[in-house]
């Protein structure tokens, strides 16, 4: 042997008999007493120590925990029982977020029953990427094949059971939300006020709630009910509010709820910075709210980086946009010991700016239209707005398909999420979970809806460009519509104006019939549709988009409405008046508005244009006005409708909704609709504004409620009459009358037929 292979040899020994020291240093570590868990059965293991340690390798990568175990020395499973083993990796995953290991082998020297293993190991992470654990050092040892001499730094190097595995993240601000003005939304490190009322203060109680109501788009009753948890001298939380809309209702709280800041804690308006949104409620539905990731939700937020106790968006665009809005986080891992000494630095990952998401919304439209809702249901809760399930507004560009306002009611506060909020936020969830109207539905998308008569216009279009009724040619609209002659299983069938004992309607062309509403006029299209093809309806409700959700993206579920083949002549007869087998959503009816507008042009709805603020370098379009179908429609069949909806708010004794807009200084065509439920009715009311160059296509709905043209025609017009700075039509006196059930047409019928008789 040379010189040097002698010295070679000698220095070999003395690295393994220091490895062993260390490690024999490493076993002695002390353990916290606890109940041991069974061990698996510990079997011969067979293969070279190289061979152990790909093995050991590749069940951690899958783990498999107990796999691993049984890889390990005795003296090892005495200092780690089975379960503190398997929670030494499982901790350390959480951290890391782990998604596998793999390793390279670099050496391997034996001394006798003794093997040490160089190899460096590469651990991967989708908050980290790939965590370099270079240069590691394994010892195994004989105990009737190699077994691995295992301590807390086979996970990494410089692990002890006095260090343990750290991860700091640095946040940057989350970017803001604007409208398509560029006026805020939702606003970071925002002003917020946290208003607080003492009852004994108020000159009248029921002048506060009234006040509160209208600030906070809240129901009376919902208010009431606050309050009946308080003595009169307790001063308690009722609100938070930006400084605008604060700034809005200041003399009004301050003269009904003696609301007003004064120096000093028990100020009854508090202020404090956090994220912030706009109107406080009059535009949830659309741009969501932040809060800490949910406990069931944790494995999916943390495949995306995020922790436990992380603000997240939890809805609405804040969701939907979590990546742009948020940016990344800069993250470091590291191993720390007592007092958090940084023992060792191990990784660390990049974080990405923030950037703004600004959508196509009109923030004074969307403010007003939250409004008129929430005043209507107010204003009528002694009448139908005491028994509505809520209801939607939906504003859309004719021309481009942009969405201008997107109204849910009710709404809620979205700040009850943040946990920096003075609200009680078990009780206001618990609230909000137990109102029956769910609030937290968006009921202009995730909700679909019997139509009724707004219905009509796909009705008219088909049967007009389908020439199955001329344009032209009377009909005569009675009471009474029988229609045995084409298979109808009902007897007879009757129109509205009974419900309501109206006159009939009489003579009438398509265009007249459809502005009358005529319901007798539309069996008879829908029994001759049927009559000539089963399928004819689908095909048009089909082609103008119902049955199919929108593709509307960034606002969660979407439903697809219903548009099911009638499977005989009275479900086909059914169907063309809007019951039956047809249920749409807000949105769509919006769409089917829109397109009746402009001539047929179907613009692919959507709510996101730019990403990033107007005027910042990061400024870029992400959707622009998409035309996803020029619909072949027939240019007469168009203006049979158009001409049938324009009558509908201007010509008297006829038009279901000229009393609307008889004193309104402006002219706009549209339909109303009640659909016949279970309970109530649903209102609607569909327009387009103006009469002439229209721009604007309106659809609502209000569940449970009344007749369209009575209950969401007025709040259309309370919105435009605001919105385009016209005097304010107040809403109808007998809105604050005890609610008069609207008759079925079944009761209908017999009270007729028990007249004749």
């Amino acid at each position: 042997m040379t010189a040097t292979s002698r010295f070679t040899q000698a220095l070999l020994c003395i690295l393994l008999l220091s490895l062993s020291a260390c490690e024999s240093a490493l076993l002695q570590e002390s353990v916290t007493a606890a109940t041991p868990s069974p061990a698996p059965q510990i079997e011969t293991t067979a293969g070279e120590p190289a061979d152990i340690l790909a093995a050991f390798i590749d069940a951690w990568a899958s783990e498999e925990y107990e796999a691993m175990y049984r890889l390990i020395a005795a003296r090892s499973r005495e200092l780690y029982p089975l379960q503190r083993f398997i929670n030494q990796y499982t901790e350390a995953h959480s951290v890391i977020r782990f998604a596998g290991v793999s390793h390279k082998l670099k050496m391997v020297a034996h001394q006798g029953t003794t093997a040490i293993i160089h190899y460096d190991v590469l651990i991967s992470s989708p908050t980290f990427g790939e965590i370099a654990d270079d240069n590691r050092v394994m010892r195994l040892v004989q105990e009737g094949g190699w077994k691995i001499a295992w301590s807390s730094m086979d996970i990494f190097d410089g692990m002890s059971s006095r260090a343990r595995l750290t991860e700091r993240a640095d946040f940057p601000p989350r970017a803001d939300i604007y409208d398509r003005n560029g006026a805020l939304l939702a606003e970071e490190e925002g002003q917020v006020y946290s208003l607080y009322v003492i009852k004994q203060d108020m000159r009248d109680v029921e002048d506060c709630l009234a006040t509160l109501a209208e600030a906070t788009l809240q129901q009376i009753s919902t208010l009431r009910g606050i309050f009946a948890n308080y003595l009169a001298e307790t001063r308690f939380h009722v609100a938070e509010m930006d400084p605008e809309r604060y700034a809005t209702y200041r003399e009004a709280l301050t003269r009904d709820c003696a609301i007003a800041r004064t120096e000093g804690a028990f100020s009854k308006v508090l202020s404090y910075d956090s994220r912030s949104y706009y109107g406080h409620g009059i535009a949830t539905h659309v741009v969501g709210y932040i809060g800490a990731v949910p406990a069931d939700e944790l494995e999916r937020w943390e495949a995306r980086g995020r922790s436990a106790g992380d603000l997240v968006g939890r809805a609405g665009i804040e969701e939907a946009y979590e990546d742009t809005l948020a940016g990344r986080p800069q993250r470091y891992l590291r191993i720390v010991g007592d007092g958090n000494t940084v023992i060792r630095e191990l990784a660390g990952a990049l974080g990405a700016a923030p950037s703004a998401v600004t959508l196509t919304i009109d923030r004074d439209l969307q403010e007003i239209t939250a409004q008129a809702m929430a005043d209507a249901v107010s204003y009528a809760v002694p009448n139908w707005g005491g028994i509505t399930a809520g209801g939607a507004i939906v504003a859309l560009d004719i021309n481009t398909g942009e969405i201008l306002a997107l109204a849910s009611y009710p709404s809620f506060d979205p700040h009850i999420f943040n946990p920096t909020t003075l609200y009680n936020i078990g009780n206001a969830v618990l609230r909000l979970d137990r109102d029956i109207r769910n609030p937290f539905v968006n009921k202009a998308l995730a909700e679909q809806y019997t139509p009724g008569s707004v219905y009509k216009i796909v009705t008219a279009l088909a049967a007009a460009s389908e020439r199955i009724w001329e344009p032209e040619a009377i009909f005569d609209c009675g009471y009474i519509w029988r229609g045995g002659d084409y298979g109808d299983s009902e007897e007879s069938r009757t129109d509205w104006r009974l419900l309501e004992d109206r006159d009939p309607t009489g003579p009438v062309t398509m265009p007249q019939a459809l502005a009358a509403s005529c319901n007798p006029f539309f069996y008879e299209m829908g029994a001759l549709m049927y009559r000539e093809d089963p399928l004819m309806q689908v095909r048009y409700a089909e082609l103008l988009g119902f049955g199919t959700p929108g593709g509307l993206t960034g606002l969660a579920i979407e439903a697809a409405g219903t548009v099911a083949p009638p499977r005989e002549p009275a479900a086909a007869i059914n169907n063309a008046i809007g019951q039956g087998e047809v249920t749409v959503t807000v949105l769509q009816m919006a769409q089917l508005t829109a397109l009746i507008a402009n001539g047929g042009q179907l613009y692919q709805p959507y709510i996101v244009s730019h990403i990033g603020q107007k005027g910042e370098a990061d400024y870029r379009l992400v959707n622009e006005p998409t035309l996803k179908a020029r619909l072949p429609l027939d240019a007469e069949a168009l203006g049979v409708v158009r001409d049938g909806m324009c009558m509908v708010t201007t010509v008297r004794d006829l038009g279901t909704a000229e009393f609307v807009f008889r004193s309104a200084p402006y002219q706009l065509c549209g339909k109303t609709g009640t659909a016949e439920t279970a309970g109530n009715p649903h209102a609607w009311f569909v327009a387009y504004y103006p009469r002439e160059n229209p721009e604007i296509a309106f659809a609502g709905v209000m569940a449970q409620s009344r007749e369209g043209s009575e209950v969401v025609a007025p709040m259309i017009r309370r919105i435009i009459d605001v919105y385009y700075r016209y005097p304010i039509e107040p809403f109808p006196d007998w809105w604050e009358e005890p609610y008069i059930p609207v008759k079925s047409q079944q009761q209908a019928l017999a009270e007729h037929l028990s007249a004749e008789n």
